[in-house]
């Protein structure tokens, strides 16, 4: 460095683009500029490699102060409609201007940079000043001329370009002449490893993807990208569960999508057709998956108990957990409302602190974003088809379908609907309907279960013992973040327990409604009227046929008297 030709300002380039490429904290467009620009700017690659070192370091060092001061930049000094616009403009949507970090460290590394750039040149010359009037001593310049001398001089500085008082008066250009060509060969370089690295690439992009949402171990087999026909195909995709690493929570063997190239440009993923099959659920993995975010369990010692028998805190854990689904809802609800009620009113939404700092903790402080979507959402799946879902192995297999499935469905313009649907009919099993679209519309839910065997999912205590009972359920209703409007009607048959009166309701039907809301969601049934008429039924049943092995036994009687003996005599003469 000392004894090269690198000249003040070429130090001071260098310097100062290796900081700004050591804080960039994504790797992707604007990270690729940097380095086209150092490529074309007389920058000397040396001082480059020992800015980017101590930019990358300080980049980590100060991950959570970035975070922060990029929240401030974005959503509280007035600047996040510019931000927005970036965001949603072509081309400018991939330089990751969205990202907290790369924002907030933009004045550290700036600051950082051209002060470490400045000391480097400043420290450099002052030493080379100092090396020209040593020079000019006679004794010191015989010793240095010798050739043990120089050998040490080139092992410790390298060769010697030109001469310390011709690199102190060069005026260095702020282009380099071969800047282009440097260029050139660096994006031809990039396009190749791109094309020879795309699967791969593309298959830790998915696994990462999905991991940052589930916050859990994500595997995918192989992975494949055709630029030209627009086509993804996945292939055996495992999403390991959180809350059980030792098993996966789904199983997909094939995926396939077909992808909107022009819409890529904005990083906006629309898949006009989304198909899988055979897809498993809590499926024992090989290995336990990695959990990224921390599941509370409570430990605790509890009695042996047999295989089908259930205690008191399964069901209370079974709340639990269901509990927790409600509260993502709840919360996933209230934000997509949120947000459509903002863009009906033409206002920007709301930023949150406390979803910033949460995806922060998930994703790394140097890699959250914020959510700038205005015009069009990130990623659309205009079509989702999954065939051979298996649910449970008792209950027949199920085929998925989706439609304008979106990150920002408010921004979509159309309604959302996921179903479940028997692999042999039309008819859905389940079936919820989202209208984001309209913020004063409530979202609708439809169900068709039939053939629930209760015997397996209701335990009951000693006073009696179901044996049997098939269950059919309908629904249909409607549910908000505020409100739960779903009637149902449940239909019991094929009832056979160990008490001889209720063995006598062949078929009972109960109606109810679930209401309230989705954290605190009330259930009313109409027990007295329908369990009342259940119970006539069964005592008309009962009479009508105590009634029958009455007259049976009469009858019986009766044939057996002498008088019924005479006649049955006298009919036998005749004949």
């Amino acid at each position: 460095m000392l004894r090269g030709g690198a000249g003040k300002k070429e130090i001071f380039l260098g310097a100062l683009c290796g900081v700004l490429i050591g804080f960039n904290p994504v790797f992707g467009l604007s990270l690729g500029l940097m380095i086209l620009i150092t490529l074309l700017l007389n920058a000397n690659i040396g001082f480059t490699l020992l800015g980017l070192a101590l930019g990358k370091t300080l980049s980590l060092l100060l991950s959570v102060v970035s975070f922060h001061t990029g929240f401030f930049l974005i959503h509280q000094v007035g600047l996040e409609g510019m931000f927005a616009f970036l965001a949603n403009t072509p081309v400018t949507a991939l330089m990751d201007l969205d990202v907290y970090a790369m924002i907030g460290s933009l004045p550290y590394a700036l600051i950082i940079g051209i002060a470490f750039a400045q000391f480097m040149a400043a420290t450099v010359t002052k030493i080379r000043e100092q090396m020209v009037k040593a020079g000019e001593n006679e004794t010191i310049s015989k010793a240095v001329n010798t050739k043990f001398s120089k050998f040490l001089l080139w092992l410790a500085f390298g060769k010697q370009k030109l001469s310390t008082a011709d690199v102190l008066s060069k005026q260095s250009p702020l282009l380099r002449k071969s800047g282009f060509i440097l260029i050139t060969i660096f994006l031809a370089i990039g396009l190749l490893l791109e094309f020879l690295l795309m699967d791969k690439l593309l298959k830790r992009g998915v696994e990462s993807a999905i991991a940052a949402g589930t916050g859990a171990e994500v595997n995918v087999e192989s992975a494949r990208f055709s630029i030209a026909g627009g086509k993804l195909e996945l292939s055996n995709l495992e999403v390991t569960d959180p809350n059980k690493p030792s098993h996966n929570m789904v199983q997909i063997q094939q995926l396939s999508a077909d992808l909107s190239i022009n819409e890529l440009l904005r990083r906006n993923y629309a898949i006009d057709r989304l198909a899988g099959s055979v897809v498993h659920t809590d499926v024992e993995r090989t290995h336990p998956g990695e959990v990224y975010e921390t599941v509370e369990t409570v430990n605790e010692v509890q009695a042996p108990k047999s295989e089908d028998e259930k205690s008191f805190d399964d069901y209370l854990a079974q709340a639990e957990k269901w509990k927790r689904y409600a509260q993502k809802l709840q919360e996933y609800l209230s934000e997509r409302e949120a947000r459509a009620a903002s863009r009906a009113k033409n206002e920007p939404p709301e930023p949150s602190k406390k979803r910033a700092l949460a995806d922060a903790k998930r994703l790394g402080y140097l890699k959250a974003r914020a959510d700038l979507v205005r015009d069009y959402p990130t990623w659309t799946i205009r079509l989702l088809e999954i065939d051979q879902v298996e649910l449970d192995p008792a209950y027949p297999l199920q085929r998925f379908q989706g439609s304008e499935l979106s990150s920002h469905p408010e921004l979509n313009g159309r309604p959302t609907s996921i179903a479940m649907l028997p692999m042999d009919s039309e008819d859905p099993t389940v079936q919820i309907t989202l209208h984001f679209e309209s913020p004063a519309a409530a979202h609708e839910i439809l169900a068709k279960i039939e053939n629930v065997d209760l015997a397996d999912a209701i335990q009951t205590g000693e006073q009696l013992t179901i044996e049997k009972a098939i269950a059919d359920l309908s629904a249909q209703g409607s549910f908000s973040t505020a409100e739960l409007d779903i009637p149902f009607t449940v239909t019991i048959q094929e009832l056979i327990t160990d008490n001889t009166t209720i063995n006598q309701l062949k078929e009972i039907e109960l109606g109810g409604k679930v209401y309230g809301s989705l954290l605190v969601p009330k259930l009313s049934v109409d027990l007295d009227d329908q369990v009342k008429d259940a119970a006539i039924n069964a005592a008309k049943a009962k009479a009508k046929e105590e009634a029958k092995k009455e007259a049976d036994k009469q009858l019986n009687k009766a044939l057996e008297s002498d008088e019924a003996k005479g006649l049955k005599d006298t009919f036998k003469g005749l004949f």
